[in-house]
């Protein structure tokens, strides 16, 4: 017959054995569909590194991995993050710029209606064809316990992205009269929870093994519509959204081999749809699964993480499936700095770097990261307590 879960869980002889099954239990949790939401850089440590921390970085484990938690040796035990902010944009067409262009271009059409000025309203339409504007910020709150006998945290995280496209066509310079749209497709993600871990501590493959995991609940708004593009603007309207909520999970674990790690973590595993407004297209949270794999000595952290499942975007833009290499280096107890790679596996998107620094003065600590590429740029800053 076959055994259930619940066997499994229950059977002494399966915590024997090495821990294929619970492997096995995060991929049945994370089959292969895709996500709406790509793998976030909620702070700026995982920023700053390039988008890793499934293996490392205890204090920021609500956000990557829960099983950290239960990794920590903090000589403080509290740590209160408030706030954590993150700002990104990808504008590689000059959509912004060349929407202004065309928007003035079009007044000086109204104005003068002869072949040059047709000529430059046509060449700011063709400049808008086929391209995409996109931007993404979130905000947070988080108090954690990271600690090898007690963790737990409790966290607030407000997320927002939107993607804008031009639509061209149908368009007669000689009226004027103008058909081209900007569509718009965005959402925003209110979710709080709190998150426990556990080291094991066990004989056998139990040594050095942590599991965590976070309940949370999401409050999900949609946007969709079309502006004319005559008057149009890429930053996104909140009116006419779609809403609703749902419970979501996420489970990790952490294995240690002295000054090896390697990480697993599934989010998002129960799926849930919502509408992008009144537009009639939809997006779904469905779940993802990421690994990550890390060498921490005393002074230094290399990681790379890779998504396991291809995620879909927010809107219009490119699916993603993300390997990220980063590295920290702890110059001294109250300052570090930090490097990293991203590249989108998928080929959709271009590869970008990244660099940060954290400081730790007394009690304070200060993050700051930027990161920089073909398809987007963007800027985090975070200040942290540890008491």
């Amino acid at each position: 017959m076959q055994k259930t879960v619940t066997d499994m869980l229950t059977n002494k002889d399966n915590w024997k054995r090495p821990p294929g099954w619970l492997l096995g239990l995060l991929l049945m949790l994370c089959v292969q569909t895709a996500a709406a939401v790509p793998f976030g850089m909620f702070d700026a440590r995982t920023m700053a590194m390039g988008g890793v921390g499934v293996a490392s970085g205890p204090q920021f484990a609500t956000f990557n991995n829960p099983a950290l938690l239960a990794t920590a040796d903090e000589v403080h035990e509290w740590f209160l993050l408030a706030p954590t902010l993150s700002q990104q944009l990808g504008d590689p067409n000059n959509v912004e710029d060349n929407l202004a262009a065309f928007q003035q271009a079009a007044d000086t059409l109204d104005g003068n209606n002869n072949a040059a000025n047709r000529a430059a309203v046509q060449q700011q339409l063709d400049a808008l064809d086929g391209s995409l504007y996109s931007t993404s910020r979130n905000s947070a709150f988080v108090l954690a316990i990271p600690s090898r006998i007690l963790s737990g945290a409790a966290f607030f995280n407000v997320y927002e992205a939107s993607t804008a496209q031009p639509m061209i066509g149908g368009d007669n310079l000689t009226t004027p009269s103008y058909a081209s749209t900007l569509a718009q497709r965005g959402l925003r993600i209110v979710e709080n929870g709190v998150s426990a871990a556990k080291a094991l501590n066990g004989g056998g493959w139990m040594q050095n093994l942590t599991v965590g995991f976070s309940a949370k609940f999401l409050l999900v708004s949609g946007y969709g519509y079309a502006d004319p593009l005559r008057s149009a603007d890429v930053d996104i309207s909140r009116t006419g959204n779609k809403s609703g909520g749902q419970f979501m999970f996420d489970v990790g674990v952490l294995k240690e081999f002295g000054v090896w790690k390697a990480g697993l973590v599934a989010k998002n595993i129960v799926p849930g749809n919502y509408k992008y407004g009144d537009s009639g297209d939809t997006f779904k949270i469905d779940p993802q699964l990421r690994a990550g794999f890390a060498y921490q000595s005393r002074y230094s952290v290399l990681e790379l993480d890779i998504d396991l499942l291809e995620n879909d975007p927010v809107g219009f833009g490119s699916p993603s499936q993300i390997a990220a290499l980063g590295w920290e280096w702890q110059i001294w107890q109250w300052l570090a700095i930090r490097a990293g790679y991203n590249q989108n596996l998928t080929g959709n998107e271009a590869a970008y770097g990244s660099a940060g620094i954290g400081l730790l003065i007394n009690s304070l600590q200060i993050d700051v990261a930027a990161y920089s590429g073909d398809e987007s740029e963007g800027i985090s800053a975070q200040l942290g307590l540890q008491f």
